[in-house]
């Protein structure tokens, strides 16, 4: 081991030891974006905890759906989770590629009710472009709106996984990249976070008004809770 490693590795066990985040709640930016989130992403673990618990009424009022579809909605929603603990971390590449992922379970299982050929479509740039092109997606400008803005911040988040600029690359010291708040990086992480979460929330809210409609009042709320004024009438009103 090089003098250079040696001392690398020290500072990396240091690291490890005193690690906690905690110390971000210190932090009046870190709690102004938490919150923001947590809103968001309330509202996702609502329908889905409705999803899961009521899965065979959601089937009886849409014939169209099935497991597959059901369980790739509910792994966006878990992808949402996984990129918001990421964040929390200070993990932010990897909490924008969580991002990614859940975007993309959600637009092939929301658009295999159309095509199942999207549930086993492998090319992910054939699965937008047909996904694009389908009634699902189209017919109400507010879920277009929204599909469109997912696949804007998807394109978006692939520059994580793809773009090697230095911004994306490692530096010299094992620490350089290890979890840490950064105010600049977390905010923009935050902002993908919330609109992702949003447009996810109001697209199954949209597509999937009737049951929307048979949950719990309570939760009803809390869906709607982090929407803006005008998509919320969208989804209260039945369709």
């Amino acid at each position: 081991m090089s003098r250079e490693c040696a001392t690398d590795f020290k500072r990396i066990k240091n690291y490890i030891n005193g690690y906690r985040i905690s110390v971000n709640l210190e932090e009046d930016d870190f709690i102004s974006s938490l919150k923001k989130m947590h809103k968001c992403y309330f509202s996702t673990v609502t329908w889905n905890a409705e999803l899961m618990h009521k899965k065979d009424n959601f089937l009886k009022l849409n014939a169209n759906c099935n497991d597959d579809i059901i369980n790739l909605i509910s792994e966006a929603a878990s992808d949402l989770g996984s990129s918001l603990f990421n964040w929390a971390n200070g993990n932010y590449k990897a909490s924008r590629v969580m991002l990614r992922i859940s975007i993309e379970n959600f637009i092939r299982g929301i658009s295999g009710i159309e095509t199942s050929d999207q549930l086993t479509e492998k090319n992910v740039y054939k699965l937008f472009d047909t996904a694009s092109t389908q009634n699902i997606f189209s017919d109400n400008s507010a879920v277009n709106q929204c599909y469109n803005s997912l696949r804007s911040d998807y394109k978006l988040l692939c520059k994580d996984a793809h773009t090697a600029t230095l911004q994306n690359m490692a530096h010299l010291s094992s620490l350089a990249d290890l979890p840490t708040f950064e105010k600049n990086k977390s905010e923009k992480a935050a902002e993908v976070f919330v609109r992702t979460s949003k447009n996810i929330t109001t697209i199954f809210n949209l597509l999937f008004n009737s049951f929307y409609h048979k949950m719990h009042h309570r939760n009803k709320e809390n869906v709607i809770n982090s929407l803006s004024s005008e998509v919320k009438p969208l989804i209260v009103s039945p369709n």
